[in-house]
């Protein structure tokens, strides 16, 4: 199948390049630095089961020009997608699957893993378990046999839309652990982030119940089971603090490459759910005015101590 990514970030690497190892026509379109770094370099994925090069990557500017794919998956950050122009002719497929976006998609897909891009044109899957969540579809399809090849596990659904509510209040997480140069793993190993967590979390359930928007169960990082499994087994994340763990997520990855990031977008959109149930959110609204903080003195050296700055 000829497919195009749009997006040759962490996760738009890692699934393109899966996708051309098992044989698929793969072209990259993104910013041109990043192209060019591609095509001069070829590309690297780091494995759980090895490592990975493609040496020839084509990218959509260097693409032939009768080359059109069947289907494009975009893998672009929020500001990303307001911001995408007009696709080069190599990147306009008759079939879009978007990733982890919210609502109004020609095809909505989640990405529960984490992908780590080392440098350009070197993506690590760091997550020791990763989930997709795709939409019944038969050319989805035929492209994930390549995913589940590599390990990644596929999840299929008849309304990958009623999952975005669970995915969104997950992503609410990524901010405190972010602000700690940490991994979530670890955030949850001491007692501080754990309050931290559940704070985070109970403001988005709280929100959404009043709203009465329902939550369809993750199959992995479940919002609601997650704050159940804090409340009632909270010695359960001990161990984790002990465990050489690199799940860095996007957020921290932007922050420490000094790019546009949406480290507060997220936790103040719940802020603003919440006021609208007519409730407070504390957590999330104090994390986001955190966020300068980092940027001009640097990250936080643990979770109690994020936490004395909260309240």
């Amino acid at each position: 199948m000829r497919v195009c990514i749009i997006g040759a970030g962490a996760v738009g690497g890692l699934l393109g390049g899966l996708a051309a190892e098992g044989g698929h026509e793969v072209c990259f379109a993104g910013s041109p630095s990043s192209m060019r770094e591609l095509a001069a370099r070829g590309l690297r994925l780091v494995l759980p089961s090895g490592r990975l090069r493609l040496r020839k990557v084509l990218t959509a500017d260097l693409a032939p020009a009768r080359w059109r794919p069947e289907l494009g998956i975009v893998a672009l950050k929020r500001h990303q997608l307001r911001e995408l122009g007009t696709l080069p002719p190599a990147a306009r497929a008759s079939e879009l699957l978007v990733l982890n976006a919210e609502e109004g998609r020609p095809l909505l897909g989640f990405t529960l893993l984490t992908s780590v891009m080392l440098q350009h044109g070197e993506v690590e899957l760091a997550s020791a378990r990763s989930v997709l969540l795709l939409p019944r579809h038969d050319a989805v399809r035929e492209l994930a046999v390549s995913w589940k090849a590599a390990g990644l596990e596929i999840v299929e659904t008849d309304a990958p839309e009623a999952l975005a509510g669970s995915f969104f209040l997950w992503q609410l997480l990524f901010l405190p652990a972010a602000l700690c140069h940490s991994t979530l793993g670890h955030l949850l190993a001491a007692e501080a982030g754990r309050e931290i967590a559940s704070g985070v979390l109970e403001e988005g359930l709280a929100a959404f119940r009043r709203l009465g928007r329902p939550l369809r169960k993750l199959p992995l990082h479940d919002p609601q089971d997650l704050a159940q499994r804090l409340a009632r087994r909270p010695e359960e994340f001990d161990a984790a603090g002990l465990l050489p763990d690199r799940e860095y997520n996007s957020l921290l990855q932007s922050i420490l490459r000094q790019q546009k990031t949406e480290a507060r977008e997220l936790n103040e959109r719940l802020v603003r759910q919440a006021a609208e149930a007519g409730l407070g959110a504390p957590w999330n609204w104090r994390l986001a005015q955190k966020v300068g903080r980092v940027v001009q003195a640097g990250f936080f050296r643990d979770p109690g101590e994020l936490r004395r700055a909260l309240v």
